[in-house]
């Protein structure tokens, strides 16, 4: 079997030690984004059921550190994301597609939230007009 020549090693290396940092942060992502979610809902119950003004805010406050801390993530992965979209072209297609893959599933999550703090605008619309 022939050896591949070091720089083609080395290409593989690189690209592995990037896709993995890059899974990793979407992973950690789409735990949070999915907590986002779990509290979002919550939120909606909380309001519907005309929960406390006090039980609300600390929803919030749990989605606003679940966000903070997805900020300081993107933070701390930024470079990795750069170095990745410059070497894109040079990428395997499995690792392109995994890394699609796992922004994809994010992406949902994130358009999940924005449906459920829609109907939770209007929830709370609704119920501000009722009283």
């Amino acid at each position: 079997m022939a050896r591949l020549p070091s720089p083609i090693l080395e290409a593989r290396r690189s690209e592995r030690e990037l896709l993995d940092r890059l899974l990793g942060l979407y992973e950690e992502e789409r735990q949070l984004y999915a907590r986002v979610l779990e509290l979002s809902r919550e939120q909606g119950e909380t309001v519907r059921r005309g929960g406390s003004l006090a039980s609300v805010r600390r929803i919030l406050e749990q989605k606003k550190q679940c966000l903070d801390l997805i900020g300081r993530l993107e933070l701390t992965e930024h470079r990795a994301k750069v170095e990745w979209e410059k070497g894109r072209q040079g990428w395997s297609t499995s690792g392109r597609r995994n890394l699609h893959e796992a922004v994809q599933d994010v992406t949902r999550l994130i358009e999940e939230i924005l449906i459920c703090e829609e109907k939770n605008d209007l929830i709370l619309i609704e119920q501000t007009r009722v009283v």
